[in-house]
């Protein structure tokens, strides 16, 4: 993220809100305002870190919270929160507003699907089956896409200087091998 003391950074799709935390006590941000749109998990974070000062924890859809909030962000962050989970034709284009001027949009996203296949060559997801909080069989739309697929995206959305790196996992640890894009854009 660089160096974002002093700075306003919203986490889309922070879930627990467990980064969004660490980020507002370790790095100096003005504010951390992380957004979820799933009620159960927005409360879990309440109760984990509703006493972190810099930290603003919301129940909201994230484009729709970017809409109503013109030029607030200096950063924006998702690590494989919202915008592996909202389609990025409509996420993206309220990142680019919710971000003020010269502002930077940080994802970490998978860079192919977690069985291995490779990721989408179009803007389309696929359905993946996950379990709620609550213990209920559910179906998410995921979208896992080419790096030429989030370039033309970012950019389309009004973003410049995108770079997409790669990082690899071997897998050692945690399972099979994964990749993850890196992806930098600013307004």
């Amino acid at each position: 993220m660089g160096d974002i003391a002093g700075r306003t950074v919203a986490d889309l799709g922070a879930g627990t809100g467990r980064q969004a935390a660490r980020v507002a006590r370790t790095l100096g941000p003005a504010r951390v305002v992380a957004v979820d749109n799933s009620a159960s998990r927005t409360e879990r974070a309440r109760a984990l870190y509703g006493g972190v000062r810099e930290l603003e924890l919301v129940h909201a859809d994230a484009a729709a919270h970017l809409g109503a909030r013109p030029g607030r962000y200096d950063v924006v962050y998702s690590a494989f929160g919202a915008l592996d989970f909202s389609d990025p034709r409509n996420l993206l284009p309220a990142v680019a507003a919710g971000l003020r001027p010269g502002g930077m949009l940080l994802v970490a996203t998978l860079a192919h699907h977690r069985e291995g296949s490779p990721p989408a060559s179009a803007v389309r997801p696929v359905d993946i089956p996950v379990r709620t909080a609550d213990g209920d069989d559910a179906i998410l739309s995921r979208w896992v896409l080419d790096r030429s697929v989030w370039e033309k995206l970012l950019v389309s959305a009004g973003f410049s200087g995108v770079t997409v790196d790669t990082v690899l996992d071997d897998g050692a640890y945690a399972g099979p091998p994964m990749a993850t894009y890196i992806i930098r854009a600013r307004t």
